[in-house]
């Protein structure tokens, strides 16, 4: 009977080390491929989050400004050269009349409602605002102040309101708002107003809020970057709304219509704008800049508008042609 045979040492299976090595070697390299792959992968995602955030910034501030900006000088009907504007509230409260319907600045430096500017342009729009509330009393001229019926637009007492017909407009300060059986009053006494209305008003004419709206690059002080502001400065230094964050500079230029053709002849800076009754258009000029910091691999200068920067944020231009309606056949 033969013994069973002896188990051979020699003959077991196993690592060498230098198979070992190998074997380390090539998942090094593996591992090294996919995170260099997830960290190109993030940095795209992250330029493309950037990029489509600085659209929707555009976009947006764009549509706001674009809105306004069509619209200087609405008085609800007509435009201002088609009838006959009365301001009788005090200052500071300016005149409503074409040459101050939209005005713009170049480059200014100091502060608009506490917030300090850039050294953006800056653009004013004065136009009516809110609902066409109609008139139900006291339509005469003599009258110290006007009824409606209803107020969805909250008129109160130190607010500019004007009233229009299409033919005649008057601005004033109301001076007491006052609710009996569903008439709403609005007073416009002399200590805030001078002299009367020029129209007789049906109950065709309505009412309508008067804004005054300064769009301008502050910085913001909480995060000490710059953001697209508007303030409503009717009246007073006015409240600044901060509207979009990181835009860093703005550049206005007026189409300025030289031969009475309703077509803009050139587009001038603002201080080369002798008649602001001329103009007829706006080219705006946006630099939208990232959130971040640290998106690009290598600090880059970008000029606009005679302002040079240099970091490694991303940056896009955006530009646009805004025609204002109301001087426009």
């Amino acid at each position: 009977m033969k013994s069973a045979p002896k188990p051979s040492f020699g003959r077991q299976l196993g690592m060498t080390i230098v198979e070992l090595m190998i074997s380390m070697t090539i998942g090094l390299v593996i591992l090294g491929a996919v995170g260099a792959l997830f960290i190109n992968v993030q940095h795209s995602a992250r330029n493309a989050d950037s990029m489509s955030r600085i659209q929707e910034n555009a976009r947006f501030a764009v549509e706001l400004m674009a809105r306004d900006i069509r619209m200087a000088g609405y008085i609800g009907c007509g435009n201002l050269g088609s009838g006959t504007i009365n301001t009788i509230a005090n200052a500071p409260v300016p005149q409503l009349n074409a040459a101050n319907a939209i005005r713009g600045q170049d480059a200014p430096s100091g502060t608009i409602a506490g917030i300090t500017l850039v050294g953006g342009d800056t653009v004013t729009i004065m136009r009516g605002t809110g609902s066409d509330v109609h008139l139900v009393g006291n339509v005469v001229p003599s009258n110290a102040n006007i009824q409606i019926n209803s107020n969805p637009d909250n008129f109160a007492a130190d607010d500019v309101l004007m009233v229009t017909n299409c033919s005649n407009t008057d601005v004033f300060r109301a001076t007491n708002v006052s609710n009996s059986s569903g008439t709403i009053t609005l007073a416009h006494s002399s200590s805030s107003n001078t002299g009367n209305r020029i129209g007789t008003y049906g109950p065709d004419a309505f009412v309508m809020r008067l804004a005054r709206f300064v769009y301008f690059v502050g910085t913001n002080p909480d995060t000490n970057r710059p953001s697209l502001y508007r303030a409503n400065t009717i009246a007073s230094a006015g409240v600044a709304e901060e509207l979009v964050d990181n835009v860093e500079n703005m550049e206005i230029e007026y189409g300025v219509d030289t031969n009475n053709n309703n077509a803009a002849d050139e587009y001038r800076a603002a201080a080369a704008v002798s008649n602001w009754e001329s103009v007829i258009s706006v080219r705006l000029r946006l630099l939208v800049a990232s959130a971040d910091n640290n998106i690009l691999p290598a600090a880059q200068s970008h000029t606009f508008n005679g302002t040079t920067v240099s970091d490694r944020r991303m940056r896009q231009v955006f530009t646009t042609t805004i025609a204002i309606r109301n001087r426009l056949p």
